[in-house]
């Protein structure tokens, strides 16, 4: 969700729409691949004021990481598309 308190010029509400665009060209170009295999997440942490990584694979899960990274992936493609939408408003009503 985006808060407008701090987008109070055109240029901060272009810059905002800049920086969606580029997150959402990158999640396009994942997303349009066809092959989904060895995903795989990887936490960094904090624990008792150690970092610690832990690194989550397909065979962890009991279900299918690729389906539900390209879910998550196309989800966040459609709230860019609404962000930019309501930026783009913010910006007519500035």
């Amino acid at each position: 969700m985006i808060h407008f308190n701090s987008l109070s010029s055109t240029n901060a509400v272009l810059l905002e729409i800049q920086k969606i665009v580029r997150k959402k060209e990158k999640l396009v170009e994942i997303f349009k691949f066809t092959q989904y295999r060895d995903v795989s997440i990887l936490f960094t942490a904090t624990d008792d004021a150690e970092i610690k990584m832990v690194h989550i694979t397909n065979d962890m899960l009991p279900f299918h990481l690729p389906n539900e990274i390209i879910n998550i992936i196309d989800d966040s493609i459609e709230q860019f598309d609404k962000d930019i939408s309501s930026l783009n408003q913010h910006l007519k009503n500035l």
